[in-house]
């Protein structure tokens, strides 16, 4: 759960003990192969899964086999927090790769957060990370070109992959296909290939297998109108639902 510790303490100062009650947690550890659904859509949301290794992506399938892939799951994520409302599954994940998940059963979670409020702040931030993501891609598919949209998506998967990792990264791994990409950003494959292509040869980034480096971070940023603040990747100045620093501040 090294992934998952390095995002959270982004988030709110863990402490040892603060972690020792999530490394208590009781949790199941299942491997899902490559294109191998984790979640159906229909499936009753009663367990949360913590991406321990690999990628995974969540997308709605219509009726006429057109996919929009929604975001994608890194190490460290944690899905799906529509668990804890007894909800239906309104989406599908999938693995991207050989994926390694570990399975939290619903109540054992919420007894977990109960148990520490730096710890359930700590997830609330990584609530409110996710909700970004979603708005950003929403302005991101509406609203940028295609170079926008891709180079837009490379710097939010490098920063967060950083996240995981607790440490800058400038080369991206990247097992996606381009059908990934182009579901994501609602592209053709083709579209995909071309404009990568293009970006290759404008400098911006260079691919090898199944990686891909950022040439210039900045220059890349500002063609596709990239600021990370909308990540949350910054710990907030105290940590959040800190019950004795609130009462502290409050007015008497």
């Amino acid at each position: 759960m090294i992934a998952l510790q390095n995002r959270l303490t982004r988030y709110s100062p863990l402490n040892d003990a603060s972690w020792a009650v999530m490394e208590n947690l009781n949790r199941q550890e299942t491997t899902f192969q490559a294109r191998e659904d984790i979640i159906r859509e229909g499936d009753t949301a009663d367990r949360l899964f913590i991406v321990k290794r690999g990628w995974a992506l969540r997308y709605r399938m219509l009726e006429d086999g057109r996919r929009q892939i929604v975001n994608f799951m890194l190490p460290g994520d944690i899905f799906d927090l529509q668990a804890l409302s007894d909800l239906k599954a309104d989406h599908t994940v999938s693995a991207v790769t050989t994926c390694d998940v570990q399975i939290v059963d619903q109540g054992a979670f919420l007894q977990t957060l109960s148990s520490s409020a730096t710890l359930a702040g700590a997830f609330w931030w990584a609530a409110v990370q996710e909700e970004s993501i979603l708005r950003e891609q929403i302005v991101r598919v509406g609203r940028l070109s295609a170079k926008e949209r891709i180079g837009h998506l490379l710097l939010e998967l490098r920063n967060r992959l950083s996240a995981a990792l607790g440490r800058e990264q400038d080369t991206v791994a990247l097992p996606l296909t381009r059908a990934d990409i182009a579901d994501a950003l609602g592209l053709t494959s083709v579209h995909v290939s071309r404009t990568m292509s293009d970006m290759r040869r404008s400098g911006l980034i260079e691919e090898d297998n199944e990686s891909v480096r950022i040439l210039d971070k900045s220059r890349l940023a500002q063609i596709c109108h990239f600021d990370e603040d909308y990540l949350h990747i910054r710990r907030p100045s105290s940590p959040l639902l800190d019950h004795q620093n609130s009462r502290a501040n409050m007015p008497r």
